[in-house]
């Protein structure tokens, strides 16, 4: 128990720091451009996440159906953009959407470079989290919904998600989360437009430790309530 207390604490001190810190500091962030960041981290992280869990869940879905070898090997490609270094990522990401690369998409430096970086760093936390959940789906009533004659589609919607929505909410929540925070690929692929996690570097660079604290708990504020709406529903869900 003690080891346990000692691990909350260290948790929260950080959290407590910047709570304390950035309140004090607040009235800092008017020489800072704070709408905007916040703007734009809401935009593109919103965008992310419908495009994530859009394209995420019929994919969960699809991996549930492989085989198990197959399956293995899916969790396995899952897993490396997860031991990538996000900034490492962002290297990575230069080469498919600089104006030189293959694609000639030119979105560095853009809205549309900015959402793609956060897909590629959230992601993979809900289609796991997703593809868990709906690996829980009991067998005996797979078959008896195929003994029924359920297309594909039916199959998803009315057995699949209702069972594994409080799993899939919890990644929606993760993936918000790592969407909105992303700094690695973003700094690197889009360091213009700015959200808020660019701008607390641009912030700490241009005016301080004091506003950038200010701003970090802007970020977390903004941030907060979605993962929180979530995970409540969640347990509700599963009682």
């Amino acid at each position: 128990m003690a080891a346990a207390g000692l691990l909350v604490g260290l948790l929260a001190t950080p959290a407590a720091v910047l709570a304390l810190e950035g309140w004090t500091h607040l009235p800092s962030l008017a020489a800072v451009p704070t709408a905007r960041y916040l703007g734009t981290s809401l935009g593109s992280a919103a965008l992310a996440l419908a495009i994530i869990a859009g394209a995420g869940t019929p994919l969960a879905w699809w991996l549930t159906r492989l085989s198990a070898r197959a399956q293995a090997w899916a969790e396995a490609l899952l897993i490396v953009p997860l031991l990538l270094p996000p900034l490492v990522l962002g290297l990575a990401l230069i080469f498919l959407l600089g104006p030189n690369s293959a694609t000639h998409l030119a979105w560095t430096n853009a809205f549309a470079g900015l959402v793609t970086a956060q897909v590629y760093e959230a992601a993979p936390y809900f289609i796991l989290a997703a593809w868990t959940a709906m690996r829980t789906v009991p067998a005996p009533m797979v078959e008896a919904a195929a003994t029924l004659g359920w297309s594909a589609w039916r199959l998803l919607t009315r057995l699949y998600l209702p069972l594994a929505a409080p799993g899939m909410a919890i990644g929606a929540a993760m993936a918000w989360s790592r969407a909105i925070g992303a700094f690695g690929a973003p700094i690197v692929v889009s360091y213009h437009p700015a959200g808020l996690p660019v701008g607390i570097w641009i912030t700490l660079e241009d005016f301080g430790l004091p506003a950038a604290m200010a701003l970090a708990l802007v970020l977390i504020g903004s941030a907060l309530p979605l993962p929180l709406l979530a995970t409540g529903w969640a347990r509700h869900a599963e009682h």
